[in-house]
């Protein structure tokens, strides 16, 4: 695992966003799901 700043918006930051989000939808209810406005 390599850790480092980056902008929020870049591709890696957005597909790791992306798939936490994905592995939450068949366990909680999109109420629960929080995230940045990206």
């Amino acid at each position: 695992m390599e850790i480092r700043i980056d902008k929020l918006e870049s591709p890696a930051v957005l597909a790791l966003l992306r798939e936490h989000l994905d592995s939450l939808a068949p366990t909680a209810p999109a109420e629960s799901r929080h995230a940045l406005d990206l």
